[in-house]
């Protein structure tokens, strides 16, 4: 088990990584774990949204490593999940609660703040697919997984994001 004892629980000077992923995926496969352990080792900062999913199993598998560096972001009054105790992030939002559209705020709010993208993603989820575009508008390094395939594919050049705002694609 890892333990991560470095920050304080808030957003700190380097750009943090923002993990995100499906609500289909609620478990974790065991290489999505290791990569995730690597954050963890380098006592990355991290952004996280609140949802059930992908983001509910990344914050059990952080609070289970005691990771105390993540800030979890929503857009409602309170967090849906915030498994670890962290420090919360409220970004307003200017759609009725619960749609697409609401969420949409804190997933952009985020990819402004990252360094770095790692998404877990079904294939097929809207929601991780717009949030590997506004990483990529922004240039940032992304890591996806793509469960269906059980493999990574590394956005790390200006010529992978290109290709995938223009196919929508992971190759």
């Amino acid at each position: 088990m890892h333990v991560a004892n470095h920050a304080s629980g808030s957003l700190s000077r380097t750009p943090p990584v923002f993990i995100s992923g499906s609500l289909s995926i609620r478990h974790l496969p065991t290489v999505v774990k290791e990569r995730l352990c690597a954050i963890v080792d380098q006592a990355l900062p991290v952004v996280i949204g609140d949802a059930r999913g992908a983001d509910a199993a990344v914050q059990r598998f952080l609070a289970d490593c005691g990771v105390r560096h993540v800030t979890v972001f929503c857009s409602d009054t309170s967090p849906r999940h915030n498994l670890g105790h962290w420090p919360v992030q409220h970004v307003r939002a200017n759609a009725p609660s619960g749609t697409r559209a609401f969420h949409n705020a804190k997933d952009r709010e985020m990819s402004g703040l990252a360094g770095a993208g790692f998404v877990i993603w079904d294939g097929s989820s809207q929601g991780s697919r717009a949030n590997i575009r506004h990483l990529c508008e922004r240039g940032r390094y992304i890591v996806v997984f793509l469960r269906a395939e059980n493999r990574f594919a590394v956005l790390s050049s200006n010529a992978k994001r290109m290709a995938f705002l223009t196919s929508g694609r992971l190759d």
